[in-house]
């Protein structure tokens, strides 16, 4: 009965060579045990496999190559709407620096509400490093000392990337007003208080907070006309409808060189290359009190390996010559490109003189 056998021999040794124990006996390794112990044996080797399943899956994912950032398009949201000088300037520095990202960037205009639409929706973004905002020393520092409440923290819920540029910023006055220089605009509105006007486009806007600033430190009366928009108060000053205002640079310049407007002082550190004979505020005895900027951020959280390729990639694009010659000195931009770092010791430093200028004047601003 070789079969006989052979199945036997089976229940013996098993098919791989091991013991089979007969029904009803308990194997050597076993005896003595507790059931609980030997649950807890079982459990024991259970808990090893997973733990050896899961190292083996870590290893695999550490052996797949990690994805290059960007891996696809990045969108640059701004607080101007489409075709204003700074709605420019984000589509330039962005078209330049999409080639040096190897990923599109996508301008995403949300205009309004002192820029608190843009600003809410960026906060809100994933920080992953695929949404930016371009910023203004109006929405990151001057909003802060302005509104009681926003919809968003400058200081806690943003990351700065670069600083792209600082803008030239000057004081003009119409080409048909019979003064010529600053000092001449103060005299006249000493002589005649309350009759000269100013022009901006907004309570709280940029030109209305200079105003403010230059009526105080001079002692001077000059009323304030708030247009509605920018594009409205440059021919209300052409117009003499109001006799000054202060703007960006290269916003007015053509009208400058043809005599419809004239250049009263440069608020900038230094005089302006296009108009060297135009005087500093601080070579006439006056505080500039602020400089106006741009520069772009991210939302808190952004890994800093997506930051660096941003920063990189921006501050090439505004340090190039070529860029530089062929657009930003037209537009009187003055290239920054600084580090992440000194972008954000600039900002702080900003936010404290918009808190002192905001609570010298005495100016307020709130939604409706």
């Amino acid at each position: 009965m070789r079969f006989a056998g052979i199945a036997h021999d089976r229940r013996k040794s098993g098919l791989w060579g091991g013991r089979i124990e007969q029904p009803g006996r308990t194997s050597r390794a076993w005896s003595g045990r507790s059931p609980a112990a030997v649950k807890a044996t079982t459990r024991h080797g259970f808990s090893v496999a997973v733990a050896g399943l899961l190292a083996a899956a870590a290893l695999v994912c550490q052996a797949q190559p990690q994805q290059a950032y960007p891996a696809h398009p990045i969108r640059l949201i701004i607080q101007y709407p489409a075709g204003g000088a700074l709605d420019g300037l984000a589509r330039s520095v962005a078209e330049r620096a999409s080639t040096l990202l190897g990923q599109p960037i996508l301008v995403d205009n949300r205009p309004g509400a002192s820029g608190f639409i843009a600003f809410e929706a960026c906060a809100k973004a994933a920080p992953d490093g695929y949404t930016i905002c371009q910023g203004t020393g109006e929405a990151m520092s001057f909003n802060p000392a302005l509104f009681p409440k926003m919809p968003y923290d400058p200081a806690r819920d943003f990351v700065p990337v670069v600083q792209l540029v600082q803008i030239q910023g000057v004081i003009i006055g119409s080409g048909q007003a019979p003064f010529t220089s600053l000092p001449e605009l103060i005299t006249a509105a000493r002589a005649r208080p309350g009759t000269l006007n100013w022009a901006s486009f907004g309570a709280a806007s940029n030109p209305h907070i200079f105003l403010e600033w230059i009526k105080r430190q001079a002692g001077v009366d000059i009323a304030h006309i708030p247009y509605k928009g920018s594009a409205q108060t440059t021919p209300a000053v052409i117009s003499n409808e109001a006799q000054a205002t202060y703007t960006a640079l290269g916003f007015v310049l053509p009208q400058i060189r043809a005599g419809r407007l004239r250049a009263l002082a440069a608020t900038t550190p230094r005089r302006l290359t296009q108009l060297p004979d135009v005087p500093t505020l601080a070579e006439l005895g006056l505080d500039p009190g602020f400089q106006s900027w741009v520069g772009l951020f991210a939302p808190a959280g952004t890994p800093r390996t997506a930051i660096d390729r941003l920063h990189n990639a921006f501050a090439a694009t505004v340090k190039d010559p070529a860029f530089r010659d062929r657009y930003l000195a037209v537009q009187a931009f003055d290239p920054v490109g600084d580090s992440p770092e000194a972008f954000a010791a600039m900002v702080a430093a900003d936010r404290e003189v918009a808190r002192k200028v905001v609570q010298a004047t005495g100016i307020r601003a709130d939604l409706q």
